[in-house]
This record gives C-alpha cells, structure tokens and sequence, in this order.
C-alpha cells in the first residue's frame, strides 16, 4: 500500500458510526430482539383493547384484567415448540386448579349449610355475576384453608398460573352458600384464563412466527460465524506467543515479590497477556451458543415444520459443530498451561540438578540460545497455520452458503456455479477438494521445522541419540514437555481443520442428494413424540437449559443415582420374601415427604397462610376482599426461594420492579390525560420496553413479568372500571381507589408478601446458599469421579475395539456414550448453579468468619479443569482412529505399526483411572459431609508415558515419528494428563484448607516438619489439623 492509498483510507477508518447505532450495540439491540418485542407487547395490548367492547366487559365483568395477565404469563414469544409444551401444561394445570377449586368449594359449602341457614335478602354480589356470597361462616372458612394449605404448589409459570386459580376462588370460596354460585365463578374463571390463552395462541402462531427451528438456525449460524473469529483471535495469540516470558526472565528480574498464594491463584496472570483475554472471550461466545444449540435441539427435532432438513439433520450438524469447537477448547487451554508456566519460572524452572559437567556459565549460554530457538521454532509454525486458517474460515463460508444458513455474495448466481463446476471458491462443488489439499499441505509443511528443532535439541532420530539416557542432557526434560506443546498447539489447528472437512462434506452432500432442492413437510416420529410425553413428565435434570429453569426457584437440584449407584443400603438388606418386596416400595412415600422439595413447600404454604389466614377470619375477611390482600398472599409464592441468597436477592428485584412498574403505570395513565385510547398505546410501548430485560437476561425472567403483571393489574383495572363504571366494579367486594392510590396499594401488598417470604426465609431454620454450594461442590465431584471413570472405560473400549456398532442402542460404546453425555450435562449444570450459588452468597446476613469464598472458587475452577482435560483424553481417542497415514505411501506399513503400539501404551492407563477416581470420591464425601479428610491423603503422581514403554518397543516415541498425526495426539494426551494431575494437587490442597485433616495424634516436641522422628512421641487422640 502507497503513501498516498494510506493517507486516502484515513477518512474512512476514522468515521464514526451514527448515534443510533452505537446505542444498539451498546444495548446489543438487532433486528430480530426488536420484532420480538413487538410480539410479547402484542397480546396484553390486544387483551386490554378487546376489553374496550361493551359486550366482552358485560361477560368478563370484574375479572376481565385477568385476560392480559394470562396473555402475559403465557409468553408468546417463546419458539413454538417450546410455547405448545408450556400451553399444553398450563391448560392441563388450570383445569387441575378448577378441579380442585370445585371440590374444595363443595366442602365449605357443605361446611356451611350444617351450620347456618342464610336466606336469599342476606346474600349480595359476587365477583362474577351469578355468584352471590354469603355472610361470613367459620366452618365454611376453615375448609378452605385446609384445601388451600394443600393444594399449594411451588413452580414456576405453569404453576403460577394454578395459584392465581386457586388464590381467587380460595378467598372467594367461604362466601358462596350454595354449588351453583361456586361453578358460576369456576366457569368465569377458566373462560378468563383461556380466552388470554387464546390471544397469546394467536400470537405465538401468526405474529412473527418462530420456530424452534428457526431459532437452531439462527444459533448455529451465529457459532459457525463466531468459530471465525475464534481463529482471528488465535492468528492474534499465535503472533503473541513468541512475545510471552516463557523462561522467567522477567520474573528473575523483578526479584519475585509475589508469594505462593498467589502463585497458585488461577484467576491472576504474572504478565497481561491481552491477545489470550480476547481468544477466550471468542471462544467462551461459541461454547455458550453451542450450549443454547444442544438445550433447544431436542424441540427441534420434536417440531412439525415446513423446511428442507430433518431431525437427523439437525442432529448432525449439531454433533459436527461440537467437533469444532473441541480442538478450539484444546487451543484455548494452552493458555491455562502457559500461565502456569511463568508463574512457576518459565522453562527455565523444568532442568535435572545442576551436578553434570556442564558449568554454569555453559549452562547459560546454551539457555540463551534455546530462547532463540523456542521463538524461531513459532515463528516457523505461523506461515502454514494462517495459511490453513484462511482455508479453513473459506470452508465454514461453504458450509454456511450450502446449508442456506446465510445468502451467498451478490453476484453469485446459479448459472455461475453451472458454467464453474468445477470451481473451488466456496459455495461451489470443488471446495471440499480445495480444503483436502491445505490440509495435506499443512501435514508436508509442519514436517521440516519439527524435524529441523529436534535436530537441534539433540533429539534427533539416531540410534545412538535415542538410546542416551535423559540424565545426560541437562535441558532434554525442558526439550521434550516443548515438543509436546508445539505438538498440542498444531493437533488442535489440524483436528479444527478436519472437523471443519467433515462438515463442508455434509453440507455438499446436503445438496448433492436433493435435501436443499426444495422444502417439504417434517413431521415428528413417534418415538420423538413419545419421548416429548416422557420428558414434559419427568425431571430433565440432564438437560442443559434445566439449570436456567430452576434457578428460577433459587436453587438447582441434580440427581446423583449415576455417580452414587447405590444398591446397598445400611438400614436394609436387600428384599426377599413377597411381603418385604411389597412393602420396598412404601419407603418412598417417607423420602417422597421428606424431601427438600416437601419441606420447601410446606414452608411456603405456611407463609401464604400467614397472609391468607387474614380471608378465613370473621373480622378480617372483608377487609382482605376489599383491599385486594390476594395479590401480597401471591407474591409470597413467587418471592420464596430455597436458599436465603437467591430469596433475598430475588425479593429485592421483585420489589424494585413492582416500584418501577407503579412509576410506569403513572406516566401510562397521566401522560395523555386519561384518555382510553392513548392509555392503551402506552401500556403497549410500556409492554414493549419490559419485553427488552426478558429476551436479553433469559435465566431470570420474573422480574419483567412481574413489572408487566403489575403494570396491567393498575391501569387495566382502572381501564375496566371507565368500561364498566364503578358500581358494578365495587360489586364484587373491592373498593374502588383511583390509579394514584391504587398504585401504592398495589406497592404496599408487594411490600407486605416479600416481608412475609423474607421472614420465612429464616424461620424457623435457614437454608444458605453458602450450605447449597458446599453440597453441590460435593455432589459435583460424585458426578467427576464417575464421569472420569466412565471416560477411561471409553477409552479401554477403543483401544481393545471393543465398543460395537454405534447404531445399536445395547453395544458397549453407545451405553458409554449416553452415560458420558448425561453425565457430562449434569456437571456443566451443577457448575452452572454453583457460579450462581457463590453470587448469592454476598445477599446473605454474615455471622461469625468469613466466609471462604476464594477457596470454593479454587475448587469450582479445579473442577472445570479436570472436566476439561478429561474430556480432551476422550476426544482424541475418538479421533485417533480417523488419523490419515504418513504422506509417503512406503511408510503406511510403519504407522500402522506405530498405532498398534500406541494403543497398547494407552491401555495401560487403567491404574491411574482407579487412583483419580478414589481421590475424587474421597474428596467428594470430605465436602458433602464436611468433615476432615483422611490423614496422608496425596494425588496420584502424573502418568509419564516413558516409564510405561518397559516391555514395549522403546522406539515407539521416538523423534522419528514426530510428523505422526498420531505422535501429535499422543502429546495432546501427555500434557493433558500433566495438567490434570497438577489440578488434582491444587485441589486437594485446597479442599485440606476448607474441611481439615485428620490427625490422630499430638505432636509433643512441637515440631510438626519432623514426624519421623516425632513418632515415637505422639500420644493418639482424636483431633482435627486445619491448614
């Protein structure tokens, strides 16, 4: 580029964007949130409209305002798959509540007729009419509270929805005498309920319609636009590498002031290291999307649709994507391994004890020039990696235009793919050939530099130079643990390029066998719909959009049945004779009853029943019905929470949100001088802006909708009483306050609910969120331990060829598969939950120490660690087997060789599988319970493959077949063991610090460095040592 080209692109690299789009970038506003907010604004709008209708306000009367909040707690702007799940349960639970409302009416009514006789003149209006009530009956009052005390469940929105029921004819109930009162209001009610249901139905089917499809699409193309640039940032990291302190020196410089607390902390870095920031950032943005494809995948695949792929479509292309993003997480962890590195002393700290005849000025200058070498050696790598990424972001291009992702570039028209058939640019038939060729270039070209530095290094392919014992060579350790880092860093380049190969071939085959021609009907199978039935049934507790859903209710609940596998019980032997069988399964109503889930029920419906008790009382019954006192008795359900954090932090937001929405049903009312039309176009803009905070922050969106909620009980109220008058309003036993009054009644009720669920919260006993994440760290290490076995069990499976045919559903592999799969979702959730867990903790009253809260993040950082690296030794040998052999035909013969001597090496890892997997267990149980750990407990030393070749060929590692995609894997596998091990040290360190250790003895000479010699002078008593 010329002086004057430089000078002419100044100008347009300096225009700055227009002010509207950088305040949609910073709220990270685009297109499709925007039209999904219209669309929740849609039917609460609608809802309050249509109540404008003489006739619709004449048969919906009092309880018309309910219309717009069933539209509302519906939402509409779910995909559909997932809108027809939650339509279906919430019609099947408000039909529950009608049930129930009936049979528990029935109750007081017949409570009351034993005990009074009321005669018609005594009788006045109900809340709907030809619901007349009667004057208040103790008997009939009682009943109620008992059905209502019951039948008071705790979920979420479905189930909010059976609580507004059964609240409203709760408090209605003890004032009706006779049955034909109590089913006129039943009847009102669900023809409320489901006339809302039907305009957010409306919605969600004809207002810009979205299926779960659409939005698979939407996130698979943002990943696959987001893996390029991942790569950008690692041309990025790659370029930084050779600028990193990777021998101490600066470090030796600066005196090393930083203690060893803060060297072992994983979240500070020695050096900034601003290109390593930026890649993990790009890759956390695809892990997260690839999370959000695999929680709505399966509604996908439930979903009927009119397009051109199938569920097994979606299935692949979801599976080639993970395959990605696996190498990419290899990549990202070379900075975990470099950070540890300068904080230990760079290369410099990895040498045999200075007592060979090299001096030390010799030791030295030999030092100095690896420094050269180690940066030569990278900047060799650079070339053919940026070459290979250019190919490799043209191949998810291709990917992204064959699967009609995206729109190919203006000007690329069928009929210039006809006349270029044979074409390499992407989008065109020849890619596929394009990208075989960088990769088999890149294979031919990474051949001369690895050669050319283990030349150097003196860890050449001669005989004699093998045979050399390590001891001979001061710096052969530090040689090696660089091989196989330069080794990992190209495994992770090549195994992304052929990840992406298979995924340009399934899209070129997409289009080869007519799939992408034309759209057509898909329709579910049976088995994918029976499936729906089980899961809209069960727990889905293994599913990775669980944890956003029951966070909601404060805490997150994991079955352990898969890592405990406990068929033993210390209380039973196992049943014998008939009667013992039969009475086996009784026991589960006790644990049923005594869950965590009942006891948190009960304690919410005792809080509701302290607002509620004020509606079956004789003096207070009145007042509860005419201040409206039903809605603070539903907002103790919605604001209590498991745990004191999640409930204190959740009843702040509720509250500063009712606050929020009391200021907005204001300027709604006001700004246009009451005028009904004007009213209605706020509240629609006002539905519209509560729309943004819901689709933005998705795992917590109760505080917008209870924002909405309380702005349409307010100003739909009073829209209903301009519609109906206030006679008619009153007639239902409220009394009429205009909107600047019944706002803060609506504020103070609010206020009133979130006290009593707060007090409740503590009383009688606590439940922190400081136990809930002890427990879950526990119970997340039960689950590592079997997911680490599990892993190793794969891996002996593939190395003995022993897994099967994948397609059968009963061969080894796949039960493998499905466990690890489950398992491994139940850990992203539990780690998940715990990062919310450790948040709540600053909302909790501090009594006593502190709390820990360092340590804990040590340990959930250690988990990460070990899940990652074990899932890395999984995926490369899984990948092992797909190696093409050497470039050079005549060595075929050798590599094959080579592969069945590698896969005898790796199945002798069975050993440390059993030691990892005891340690882990131990651990688990040491937190879960919190008592000390065993005395003397250690981590198990690192698997150095060199040691486990006794037996074997010792020719096997040689440097001769360093250019071995396979010798490359096997470096992946050692570094990813070294890490693992070094976590599992940092982790057993610091669980010492949280729990203790036990030790059975005093140490009477006070020297605790000296237990051999202090042996003799302990006394043994029971005691605990604490780091």
């Amino acid at each position: 580029m010329t002086a004057s080209s430089a000078d002419h692109d100044v100008p347009k690299q300096s225009k700055r964007p227009s002010i509207w789009k950088r305040i949609a970038d910073k709220l990270q506003l685009n297109v499709p949130m925007v039209l999904l907010m219209f669309k929740g604004a849609v039917g609460p709008t609608v809802a309050v409209a249509i109540y404008q209708n003489s006739s619709v306000a004449a048969h919906y009367s009092t309880i018309g305002y309910l219309i717009p909040i069933m539209a509302i707690l519906t939402v509409p702007i779910l995909p559909r798959a997932r809108f027809i799940q939650n339509f279906i349960v919430s019609s099947l639970l408000v039909c529950l509540a009608a049930a129930l409302s009936l049979l528990a009416m029935w109750c007081s009514v017949k409570a009351r007729e034993n005990t009074t006789h009321n005669t018609a003149e005594s009788k006045s209006n109900g809340p709907v009419p030809g619901a007349l009530i009667s004057p208040y009956n103790a008997a009939a009052a009682v009943n109620m509270a008992i059905w209502f005390r019951a039948y008071r469940p705790q979920y979420f929105l479905p189930t909010i929805l059976f609580g507004i029921f059964v609240n409203v004819t709760g408090s209605y109930g003890p004032l009706f005498s006779l049955m034909e009162e109590s089913e006129t209001l039943v009847k009102r009610l669900l023809e409320t309920f489901f006339a809302g249901f039907a305009i957010s139905f409306a919605v969600n089917f004809l207002i810009i319609p979205l299926t779960s499809r659409t939005l698979v699409n939407m996130f698979m193309t943002h990943e696959i636009q987001g893996f390029k640039s991942v790569f950008e940032a690692q041309t990025r990291f790659l370029l930084s590498l050779p600028t990193r302190d990777w021998y101490g020196a600066k470090g030796r410089s600066t005196g090393s002031n930083t203690s060893s607390d803060e060297d072992d902390d994983p979240f500070t870095r020695p050096i900034h290291w601003k290109e390593a920031d930026a890649l993990k950032k790009a890759t956390t943005a695809v892990t997260e999307l690839q999370v959000k494809i695999k929680s709505e995948m399966r509604y996908a695949k439930r979903e009927a649709d009119y397009s051109k792929l199938s569920a097994k479509d979606y299935g692949t292309l979801g599976r080639l994507c993970k395959n990605i993003l696996l190498p990419i997480l290899g990549m990202d962890s070379l900075t975990e391994v470099t950070d540890r590195l300068e904080k230990r002393g760079g290369w410099s700290a990895i040498r045999t004890p200075m007592d060979h005849e090299m001096s030390e000025k010799e030791f030295n200058t030999l030092e100095e020039k690896e420094k050269e070498q180690w940066h030569s050696i990278f900047e060799q790598l650079q070339g053919p990696v940026l070459e290979l990424q250019k190919i490799m972001a043209e191949g998810l291009d291709h990917s992204l235009y064959q699967l009609e992702l995206v729109k190919k570039p203006k000007g690329f028209a069928k009929s210039d793919i006809e006349a270029h058939a044979v074409d390499t640019a992407p989008g065109c038939k020849g890619f596929s050939k394009l990208l075989e060729d960088g990769i088999d270039r890149f294979m031919k070209q990474r051949e001369g530099p690895l050669k050319q530095w283990c030349a150097e290094k003196g860890m050449d392919h001669s005989t004699e130079r093998d045979s050399t014992q390590p001891t001979d060579y001061p710096l052969h350790q530090r040689h090696q643990s660089q091989l196989y880092l330069i080794l990992d860093l190209e495994y992770s380049f090549l195994m992304a390029a052929r990840a992406i190969l298979d995924l340009v071939k399934f899209a070129d085959s997409k289009v080869e066998d007519g799939t992408m021609s034309k759209k057509r009907l898909i329709v579910p199978s049976w088995r994918r719909l029976k499936k729906w039935v089980i899961a809209a049934c069960t727990r889905e507790d293994n599913n990775l959009d669980y944890q956003s859903y029951s966070t909601r209710s404060g805490t997150v609940t994991v079955y352990l049945h898969d890592a405990l596998q406990a068929d033993k019980d210390a209380e039973h032997l196992p049943p014998a004779t008939g009667w013992e069988k039969m009475t086996d399964k009784l026991r589960v109503i006790p644990h049923f009853i005594g869950s965590n889930e009942s006891t948190f029920g009960f304690r919410v419906a005792t809080a509701t029943m302290c607002i509620m008790i004020v509606a079956f009382l004789r003096n207070s019954q009145k007042f509860f019905i005419e201040q409206r006192l039903l809605w603070g008795s539903i907002m103790v359900a919605i604001s209590m929470s498991q745990t004191a954090g999640s409930g204190a932090y959740g009843q702040f937001l509720r509250f500063s949100g009712t606050a929020l929405a009391m200021v907005a049903s204001y300027i709604d009312w006001y700004i246009v001088d009451e005028h009904t039309a004007g009213i209605i176009v706020f509240l629609g803009i006002t539905m519209f802006l509560y729309h943004y905070p819901m689709i933005r922050w998705q795992s917590d969106p109760v505080v917008p909708m209870i924002g909405m909620v309380t702005v349409v009980l307010i100003v739909g109220y009073e829209l209903q009483v301009k519609q109906i008058g206030i006679p008619l309003s009153t007639s239902n036993g409220q009394v009429y306050h205009p909107l600047y009054e019944l706002a803060p009644y609506r504020l103070a009720a609010v206020l009133g609910g979130v006290g009593v669920a707060f007090f409740f919260t503590y009383f009688p006993s606590v439940v922190t969120a400081r136990t809930q994440l002890r427990t879950d760290l526990g119970s997340s290490l039960y689950l590592l331990s079997n997911y680490y076995s599990c892993i190793y069990q794969t891996v002996n499976h593939r190395i003995r060829s022993a897994e099967g045919d994948p397609n059968d559903e009963n061969s080894p592999g796949r039960k493998l598969e499905k466990a690890r799969t489950r398992l491994f979702a139940k850990e992203l959730i539990l780690l998940q939950g715990m990062r919310h867990h450790a948040a709540f903790t600053s909302w909790e009253l501090s009594i006593g120490g502190k709390f820990p809260r360092t340590s804990y993040d040590k340990l959930i950082h250690h988990t990460q660690n070990i899940i990652h690296f074990t899932t890395m030794i999984s995926y490369v040998t899984e990948t092992f087997s797909s190696f093409p052999g050497r470039t050079q035909p005549h060595d075929s013969e050798t590599s094959d060789e080579w592969l069945t001597d590698f896969k005898l090496l790796v199945s002798s890892l069975k050993l440390t599988s059993q030691n990892v997997t005891s340690l882990l267990s131990i651990i688990a149980a040491a937190i879960s319970t919190g008592k000390p750990l065993p005395p003397y407990l250690k981590a198990p030393e690192p698997v150095h493959i060199g040691q486990m070749l006794v037996g074997l060929d010792p020719d096997i590692l040689s440097t001769r077949h360093v250019s071995e995609p396979g010798y490359a894997a096997f470096a992946v596998m050692q570094v990813a063991i070294t890490m693992l091990g070094d976590d599992l040290v940092g982790m057993l360190a610091e669980a010492k610090k949280l729990v203790g250790e036990v030790n059975y003895g005093v140490d009477v000479l006070g020297i605790e460095s000296l237990e051999g010699s202090a042996v003799a002078s302990q006394v043994k008593v029971g005691g605990v040592k604490q780091d």
